[in-house]
């Protein structure tokens, strides 16, 4: 409970008036406890509190007891520092104000903490994400070089090379755009030319293919196919 450690007056203070009725300093650090409180915190809090309480509150030394007084209300954190600053406000009310404008700092701190916190968590995972990636890139683009290889040492002939690395990379999600030495319809979106900029549907030779990857319902145009006119 964070108002226990950084506010335990006001949270005391609190329970006063929920219960309506005087309260031993038992039954407040019980009440505190079934809130969640651990016993040692609620005591070391207690301690830290009493010595205010008995100004602040109703205190009978016949009954042991403490009760709530009624005052104004406590403002929001703004107001509150502004009246606080006034020296007309009595130490009571001082002591409320001052409780409050310390519970919003409280508050400002710990949100400002796990603001931090988030934002140091999403950098790291950002980077874990970018070396997996880079690590999955990594990977395909090793495999393929393997297989190329082992092909070119076991004599295999040009076009079982590219077959077999179009397969590889199929597995990759990635999709050729044309084929090397293949005549194709000109498409300025898909279709890069060696000079100039031949009219949309123009015949055209592929100088090296293109890509595109499909991810998920997307297709990411990687690289357009390099084309030549016939």
């Amino acid at each position: 409970m964070q108002r226990l450690r950084d506010a335990p007056v006001a949270l005391f203070l609190e329970l006063m008036r929920e219960a309506g009725v005087p309260l031993t300093a038992s039954a407040l650090k019980a009440r505190l406890r079934e809130r969640g409180g651990a016993k040692p915190d609620v005591d070391a809090a207690w301690r830290r509190a009493q010595p205010t309480l008995r100004r602040a509150a109703r205190f009978d030394p016949a009954t042991r007891t403490y009760a709530w007084v009624d005052g104004p209300p406590v403002p929001s954190p703004r107001p509150a520092l502004d009246e606080l600053l006034s020296p007309r406000v009595d130490a009571t009310r001082r002591l409320f104000l001052a409780e409050a404008v310390r519970a919003a700092l409280t508050e400002r701190d710990d949100l400002e903490s796990r603001l931090r916190q988030a934002y140091s968590a999403a950098q790291a995972d950002r980077a874990t994400h970018e070396r997996r990636a880079r690590a999955d890139g990594a990977r395909a683009l090793a495999r393929v070089a393997m297989e190329l290889e082992e092909l070119a040492a076991a004599g295999a002939r040009p076009w079982v090379m590219i077959e077999r690395i179009r397969a590889l990379i199929r597995m990759w999600d990635l999709e050729p755009i044309g084929r090397a030495g293949e005549q194709i319809a000109y498409d300025p979106a898909r279709h890069a030319a060696v000079a100039g900029a031949p009219p949309p549907g123009t015949p055209v030779g592929v100088v090296r293919p293109g890509y595109v990857w499909r991810s998920g319902d997307r297709d990411i145009l990687l690289d357009r196919a390099l084309v030549a006119p016939l």
